[in-house]
């Protein structure tokens, strides 16, 4: 689909969110940059992926997946992207949250995926692990983030945002509602570490 095929969506009156439709003010997907975390939801076996992660997938240094995944990522990633198989999370949180934070610190342009279509609980949990891991990181509270959204029928939105409403931000979507968040809390700052040469999947 081209970007003057993409739908309009409505905008939301929530408080925390300053919706826009993509065709209308945002012609191409935001650089996935140096120091950038994007957290990223996509289907593991079957399903289009959004041209969000298709986005992040092809500019990304690093990529960390649930096993689940491994199998479709294979099949996906560009030439000198390194790939880690993210540790086993116990309930609902993410614990790959610390390892992320991490790489971006270090500055390379890091993307998680996500499973699509978790319980808003659940989903909320996976989010504030990551802003803890941020906060901890001394992130600010009011560092800018972007939230774009892409629904089961094909209309596309981006959302701004800050660190500490991102939660609240998140819970607005419907769990139909694929998102990619992109945090961009170390970019331009941060020494990158040695490029990993080559491509494939690590564990």
């Amino acid at each position: 689909m081209s970007i003057s095929e993409i739908i309009p969506a409505a905008t939301s009156a929530h408080p925390a969110l300053r919706r826009r439709p993509v065709a209308a003010l945002l012609p191409t997907l935001p650089a996935v940059a140096p120091g950038q975390l994007w957290l990223v939801e996509a289907p593991a076996a079957k399903g289009v992926l959004s041209a969000s992660a298709r986005h992040a997938l092809d500019g990304a240094n690093v990529v960390i997946y649930d096993r689940a995944f491994g199998a479709r990522l294979a099949q996906l990633l560009p030439l000198g992207t390194y790939a880690e198989l993210a540790p086993a999370s116990a309930g609902a949180g993410d614990a790959a949250a610390p390892r992320c934070v991490r790489f971006a610190r270090d500055g390379w342009s890091v993307v998680r995926l996500m499973p699509p279509r978790l319980p808003q609980r659940d989903r909320a949990r996976r989010i504030r692990d990551f802003v803890d891991e941020f906060t901890a990181a001394k992130a600010p509270g009011a560092l800018p983030v972007r939230v774009l959204a892409e629904a089961a029928y094909g209309i596309r939105e981006e959302a701004d945002t800050s660190l500490d409403r991102l939660a609240d931000t998140v819970a607005t979507y419907s769990r139909d509602t694929r998102l990619a968040i992109v945090i961009d809390a170390f970019g331009g700052g941060a020494t990158m570490l040695q490029a990993v040469a080559g491509n494939g999947l690590a564990g």
